[in-house]
């Protein structure tokens, strides 16, 4: 069995993956299902990865790429539960997905709710 500690005061931060809130309060997005947004905030982790390493198209757009077993691996899903999940998140318009041919991943640009609230970091002095 495994070994548990309590979560304390003292405790050390736990690395986390953000959940956006817009994936809980936008109306058209309601009837997404709960794997569809942990994978949304997965491919947002991601992204942040993707812009330290400087994977930016010319106009800024990030780009990542996350393979459908590694959403497995993660989702702990199915080969074709997560193929329906991440058709999910294109139908609702949260991701693009581009082909790039055969044995190579897909190109991935994430995209969020025109009028969801965004934290807008200030410019430092």
């Amino acid at each position: 069995m495994k070994e548990f500690c309590k979560f304390t005061t003292r405790s050390p931060a736990a690395s986390y993956i953000p959940l956006p809130r817009f994936l809980f309060q936008d109306e058209a997005l309601r009837d997404i299902t709960n794997d569809a947004k942990v994978l949304y905030a997965m491919l947002l982790d991601r992204a942040s990865i993707s812009k330290q390493n400087g994977y930016i198209e010319p106009d800024g757009t990030i780009r990542l790429y996350f393979t459908v077993e590694q959403a497995q691996e993660r989702l702990h899903r199915s080969r074709q539960c997560v193929t329906r999940i991440f058709r999910e998140l294109e139908y609702c318009g949260l991701i693009i997905r581009k082909k790039q041919g055969l044995g190579r991943p897909s190109l991935i640009t994430l995209n969020y709710p025109a009028n969801a609230k965004l934290i807008v970091k200030e410019a430092q002095p």
